[in-house]
C-alpha cells in the first residue's frame, strides 16, 4: 500500500474510533445516570478474518477500550473472539457491526 494511502486509512480509522468512543461513552453514561434496567447483555462469538498478530491485538484491545464492550477470550487458533457487550439487542447486528466497522478498518490499516 502506498504511504499516503496508508496515512489516509490510519487517519480515517482514528476519526472512526474517536467517534465510536464518544457515542458509546455518552450512551453508557446516560444509562448509568438514569439507571436503565433494560440492558440485554451477553457474550457473542465473532469469527475473525484477521491474520497478523498486530491486527488481532489491535482488534481485541480496541473492542475492550470501547465503553460497553469487553473482549473475554480469543480462541487458541485465533479465528474467533468472544466479546461481552452490554447492548445485545440483535446478535447478528452486533456481529455485523464488529466485522464491518472494526475488523474491516483494522484490516485496512494493519494488513
Amino acid at each position: 500500500m502506498k504511504p499516503l494511502k496508508r496515512v489516509g486509512k490510519i487517519f480515517s480509522f482514528i476519526v472512526f474510533y474517536a467517534w465510536e468512543m464518544l457515542v458509546s461513552s455518552f450512551i453508557l453514561a446516560k444509562d448509568i445516570l438514569h439507571w436503565n434496567k433494560n440492558f440485554k447483555h451477553g457474550i457473542v462469538a465473532v469469527d475473525l478474518d484477521l491474520k497478523s498478530d498486530m491486527a488481532i491485538l489491535a482488534m481485541v484491545n480496541l473492542v475492550s477500550m470501547t465503553p460497553g464492550s469487553l473482549t473475554v477470550e480469543l480462541s487458541h487458533d485465533r479465528k474467533k473472539v468472544f466479546i461481552h457487550t452490554m447492548y445485545l439487542d440483535d446478535k447478528q447486528e452486533f456481529v455485523h457491526k464488529i466485522k464491518n466497522d472494526f475488523e474491516r478498518r483494522i484490516k485496512e490499516v494493519f494488513e
